[in-house]
C-alpha cells in the first residue's frame, strides 16, 4: 500500500509517501529515504521511488519526505540550511518510531548526496534509534567545500556580498553558508557504530568519492564500500543504476528481513 503522509516539523508541513507491504503480521521493518540537494522525495530518475517499492515487495515499509523548502513540503529553497535538514531528519525517525505497525528496532536510513550526508548525521545524533544506513554518493563534502565558497564546483565567493546564491535559478541563502560553517559531519557521523552500506561511482565530481572512501575508514569493519567503475553522480546508464540499487536492496534486506 502507498500512502500519502504528513509531518510536522519545526512548524512547517512536510509531505510524503508511505510505503507498508500488504499482507505482514507483527511489526514491519522500516527505511526511511532523505533525497538530496535540489530534489525532492522521488530523486534522480524516481530512484527513489523505485527504491521504495522494492522494498515494499521485500516486506519492508519505508517512507520519504520532500525535506523543508523542497518537492511538496513548506517553504521554499532559500528556507533550507543543512541544520535544519538534519532537524527534519530526526522529526521523521521519531515519527516512525511511533507508528504501532513499525518494529522500532529494526529501522534504517538511506540517503542518497546532500540526503546522505543528513542520514550520517542523524544516525550519529540518534545511534540508538538507527540499526542500519545505506548511503549513495554522500555529499559530505558539500559543507566542507562551502566554507572555501565552492558547491558542487561552482564558485559563490560573492554569496556575502549579495546576500545569496544562485543556484541554477534558486535561491540559495546565506543562512545556508552560515550554518555550514558551524558544521562538521564527519565528526557528528563517526558517533554511529552500525553496519553501513557504501555506493559511490568513481566519475563522481559533485561529491567526491572520496567522502565514501574517508567515511569507510571511519567505520571500518562496519562499513561495506562498492565503487561502481564509469558511474558519476547520478549514475545514468541502466547498469549502473542496477549496482547501487541492488547493492542497497542487497544490504538492507540481509539487516531487516530478519526480526531481531
Amino acid at each position: 500500500m502507498e500512502k500519502y503522509v504528513e509531518l510536522n516539523s519545526q512548524g512547517n508541513v512536510l509531505r510524503g509517501m508511505m510505503h507498508i507491504p500488504d499482507g505482514i503480521s507483527g511489526p514491519v521493518p522500516f527505511v526511511i529515504l532523505f533525497h538530496g540537494f535540489q530534489d525532492d522525495r522521488n530523486e534522480i530518475n524516481f530512484v527513489h521511488t523505485e527504491l521504495s517499492r522494492r522494498l515494499c515487495q521485500a516486506g519492508i515499509g519505508s517512507v520519504r519526505f520532500d525535506f523543508l523548502g523542497s518537492g511538496e513540503s513548506d517553504g521554499t529553497f532559500s528556507d533550507i540550511t543543512v541544520s535544519k535538514e538534519i532537524q527534519n531528519g530526526i522529526d521523521i525517525l521519531d515519527y516512525v518510531l511511533n507508528l504501532d505497525f513499525v518494529d522500532a528496532n529494526r529501522v534504517a536510513l538511506h540517503g542518497l548526496s546532500l540526503g546522505g550526508c543528513v542520514a550520517s548525521m542523524v544516525a550519529g545524533l540518534r545511534k540508538e534509534s538507527v540499526c542500519a544506513m545505506s548511503l549513495w554518493c554522500p555529499a559530505l563534502d558539500l559543507v566542507y567545500n562551502l566554507k572555501n565558497k565552492m558547491l558542487c564546483g561552482m564558485d559563490v565567493s560573492d554569496i556575502d556580498q549579495k546576500g545569496y546564491a544562485d543556484v541554477e535559478g534558486l535561491r540559495l541563502s546565506l543562512d545556508f553558508y552560515e550554518d555550514c560553517l558551524k558544521l562538521d559531519p564527519y565528526r557528528i557521523a563517526s558517533q554511529y557504530d552500525g553496519p553501513v552500506n557504501l555506493v559511490h561511482g568513481d566519475q563522481d565530481i559533485t561529491a567526491s568519492p572520496e567522502v565514501s572512501y574517508h567515511l569507510k575508514e571511519i567505520y571500518q569493519e562496519r562499513a561495506k564500500l562498492t565503487i561502481v567503475e564509469g558511474a558519476e553522480h547520478r549514475f545514468l546508464s541502466m547498469d549502473y543504476r542496477k549496482a547501487r540499487m541492488d547493492s542497497a536492496l542487497e544490504f538492507l534486506e540481509s539487516r531487516l528481513g530478519e526480526s531481531k
